[in-house]
């Protein structure tokens, strides 16, 4: 959650599957701070994200040029001439 100037708050949400559409999930922090409740009609703006949201997005897109077990034999090489 930051502050986007103009008491215009903004947070990163993740969009979620319900039934045949998809659905923002409003941190529980920010309904407190707004009063929220449920039902009550808000605006919300809308803007993917470039890039990966986290780690675990990049996790298995990385390709390798040699296998784990290649790197592991270099650094033990190098660990030993030192």
């Amino acid at each position: 959650m930051y502050n986007h100037g103009n008491n215009h708050r903004m947070a990163i949400a993740t969009l979620r599957r319900w039934g045949r559409s998809l659905g923002v999930v409003v941190p529980r922090e920010e309904v407190l701070r707004q009063g929220l409740r449920e039902g009550q009609r808000v605006t919300v703006s809308v803007e993917p994200l470039a890039g990966p949201d986290d780690f675990a997005d990049l996790c298995g897109t990385v390709s390798w040029r040699r296998s784990a077990q290649e790197y592991k034999d270099e650094l033990r090489r190098d660990w030993e001439a030192a």
